[in-house]
C-alpha cells in the first residue's frame, strides 16, 4: 500500500472516530436535556450500556437460581403441580410479569430517573394527595429493595452452609454461621459497589453469562443423571401440608413462583447512568423478564422431573431442598457442589445488583429531600461519581436484617413475604395512576420509544393490578395453620413498621421538606435543577 493510500484510509479511520465521537456527545447532551426537563442535574457518569444493563436485570431476577431457593412453599402448599403450573402462569399469563413489566416499561419511557416509581406517582397521580402518595410510594420502594438485597445474602449464605453439610456430614449449620456468611456478603457488595464502580458494568454482564450458561450446563446434567419422574407425578400429584383449602394453600405456595420474577424495576433506577434511557430501559425491562421467564419454566420442569421423594426432600440435611435433588441426581457431592456454586454466585451478584439499585432509588430520594439526612445520603462522591452514603445506608439497613434473623430465625422465613409485598406496592401505585389518570391527562407526543396504546395498555394494566392485588393479600398469610411463633408471616409487623416509621417521618418532616417534582399540564417539570 502506498504512501498516498495510507494517509487516505487514515483519514477516514480519523473522520469516522470524530463522527462517532460527535454522535456520543449528542447522545449525551439529549440525555443531559432530558433530565433536565424533569428537573435534575445529569451527575452519574453513564457507565452502563444495554447488555450492561440487562446482564444486571438478569442476575437482579436470577430467576432459575432463585426457584431453586424458595421452592419449599409451594411443594408444601400444592406439590409439585402447585410449583410448576404456579411458575408458568407466572411467567405466560397476562395477568403477571409481562403485563407488570409492560406497564412499568411504558411509563419509564416517559420518565426515566432514578427515581422510579415515586416520581412516575408524582407525575400521574392528581393534585390532591399527590405529595403523600408519591412519597409513600418512594419510601416502599426502598424497603423492598433493601429486602431484595438481604434475601439474596441469606440464600447464598444458606447455599454454602448446605455446601459444608454435602461435604462434612459432621457440620451443624448454626445461625450465626449463617450471619456472619450474611454480613461477609454484604461487605462484598458494599466495596463492589464503591471501589469496584467501574467495573460493574463487566461484572454484570459477566455474571449474566454465568447466570446463562450455569443454566444450560445444570438443565443437562439433571436431564442426563437423575432418574425422571412420570408426568402426572409432576402435573397432578398434590401435596398439602399446610391445613389450608386446597384452594388457599395453592394461593399461599404461589410465593414461591413470585419471588422468582421480581426485581425487573431495577432497569428503571439506572436510568441516569445510560444513554437513550427512554428506549435502554424499558428493552432492559422486558428483555429480562423474557429470558429469565423461559428459563424459569424450563428449570422448575427439569427439577420436579429430577427430584425424589418430597419427604426427603422437604427434610434435607442440606438446608435447601434443591441442593437434595442435585445430590441424588448425580450422586457426586463434587458435581453438587459445582451445580449449587453456580446458584450461589449468581446470588452473590443478585446482592451485588440490588445494592447498586437500591442505593440509586435512596440517592434519588434524599436528593428530593424525602429522606432523614438528606444533605448527607443525597451526596455524589465526587471522584467516583457515585452516591457512596446512599450506599452506607443500604449496607447499615441490610446488616439489622441480619441481626435481627440472629435473634429470631423466623425472619428468614418472613423475607420473601416481605420483599413480594413490598416490590408489589411500589409496582401497583404507578400502574394505578397511569390507568385512572394518566391515559387521560397524556398526549400521544408525551409518551417514549416504548408504548403499549390505548387498548392493549388498558387491558395490561388491569391485568397487572388484579394479580397484584390477589398476591400483596395472600403473600401475608402464615404457610399453614394453626398459627404459631414458629410459622408465623410476621412479614405483615415488619412491613407495618416500616410504614408507620414512614408515617411518622412524613407527618412531622417529610410533608415539610419533600421537594417533588412539579407537574405541569400533561409534563413532569422539576421545581429547579438540583
Amino acid at each position: 500500500m502506498g504512501p498516498i493510500r495510507k494517509t487516505r484510509v487514515a483519514s477516514e479511520k480519523m473522520d469516522l472516530h470524530l463522527e462517532r465521537s460527535h454522535s456520543m456527545a449528542d447522545a449525551k447532551n439529549t440525555d443531559a436535556v432530558e433530565l433536565a426537563h424533569l428537573g435534575y442535574k445529569d451527575e452519574l457518569q453513564r457507565r452502563f450500556s444495554l447488555p450492561s444493563l440487562l446482564g444486571l436485570c438478569l442476575c437482579l431476577m436470577g430467576t432459575w437460581e432463585a426457584c431453586s431457593a424458595s421452592i419449599a412453599a409451594a411443594l408444601t402448599s400444592g406439590g409439585p403441580p402447585c410449583l410448576c403450573l404456579l411458575t408458568v402462569v407466572t411467567v405466560f399469563y397476562p395477568s403477571y410479569s409481562l403485563a407488570i413489566g409492560a406497564s412499568l416499561a411504558e411509563i419509564a419511557s416517559i420518565y426515566p430517573t432514578s427515581g422510579g416509581q415515586y416520581h412516575w406517582v408524582t407525575a400521574l397521580s392528581p393534585e390532591r394527595g399527590r405529595k403523600i402518595a408519591s412519597w409513600m410510594t418512594g419510601w416502599i420502594s426502598i424497603g423492598g429493595q433493601v429486602v431484595l438485597l438481604a434475601s439474596a445474602g441469606f440464600y447464598s449464605s444458606f447455599m454454602v452452609q448446605g455446601l459444608i453439610s454435602l461435604s462434612s456430614p459432621s457440620y451443624h449449620a448454626e445461625r450465626w454461621h449463617a450471619t456472619l456468611i450474611y454480613i461477609g456478603i454484604l461487605i462484598y457488595c458494599a466495596l463492589l459497589s464503591i471501589i469496584g464502580e467501574k467495573v460493574l458494568p463487566t461484572a454484570n454482564f459477566i455474571s449474566s453469562a454465568l447466570h446463562i450458561f450455569g443454566f444450560l450446563a445444570v438443565l443437562i446434567v439433571l436431564g442426563v443423571t437423575s432418574k425422571k419422574n412420570t408426568s402426572e407425578y409432576v402435573f397432578t400429584t398434590t401435596f398439602n401440608n399446610t391445613n389450608w383449602s386446597d384452594g388457599v394453600a395453592w394461593i399461599v405456595g404461589m410465593i414461591s413462583s413470585i419471588y422468582p420474577f421480581l426485581g425487573y424495576d431495577g432497569a428503571c433506577h439506572m436510568a441516569e447512568e445510560l444513554p437513550r434511557p427512554r428506549r435502554n430501559v424499558p428493552l432492559a425491562m422486558i428483555g429480562s423478564i423474557i429470558v429469565n421467564g423461559a428459563m424459569g419454566v424450563g428449570y422448575v420442569t427439569m427439577l420436579l422431573y429430577s427430584a425424589g421423594s418430597l419427604e426427603r426432600i422437604l427434610a434435607t440435611p442440606y438446608r435447601l431442598p434443591f441442593i437434595q435433588i442435585y445430590y441424588d441426581a448425580t450422586h457426586s457431592v463434587v458435581g453438587t457442589t459445582f451445580m449449587v456454586l453456580v446458584s450461589a454466585l449468581t446470588a452473590i451478584a443478585a446482592a451485588a445488583a440490588g445494592m447498586t439499585s437500591a442505593s440509586r432509588t435512596l440517592w434519588a430520594f434524599a436528593r428530593d429531600d424525602a429522606t432523614p439526612f438528606h444533605s448527607w445520603i443525597g451526596h455524589i462522591q465526587p471522584r467516583l461519581k457515585i452516591p457512596a452514603n446512599a450506599v452506607l445506608v443500604v449496607f447499615v439497613l441490610d446488616l439489622l436484617l441480619g441481626l435481627l434473623y440472629l435473634v429470631n430465625p423466623t425472619t428468614s422465613n418472613a423475607i420473601l413475604s416481605i420483599f413480594a409485598t413490598g416490590m408489589y406496592l411500589s409496582y401497583l401505585m404507578p400502574v394505578v395512576c397511569m390507568l385512572v389518570w394518566g391515559r387521560s391527562k397524556l398526549q400521544s407526543s408525551d409518551y417514549g420509544p416504548f408504548q403499549l396504546g390505548k387498548v392493549l395498555g388498558i387491558f395490561l394494566n388491569l391485568a397487572a393490578i388484579i394479580w397484584m392485588a390477589v398476591s400483596i393479600i395472600f403473600s401475608l398469610f402464615p404457610g399453614s395453620l394453626p398459627v404459631t411463633p414458629e410459622n408465623m408471616n410476621y412479614s405483615v409487623a415488619v412491613m407495618s413498621g416500616w410504614v408507620i416509621l414512614g408515617v411518622v417521618h412524613f407527618a412531622f418532616v417529610g410533608r415539610k421538606k419533600f421537594k417533588m417534582p412539579v407537574v405541569a399540564a400533561s409534563v413532569v417539570e422539576g421545581m429547579h435543577v438540583k
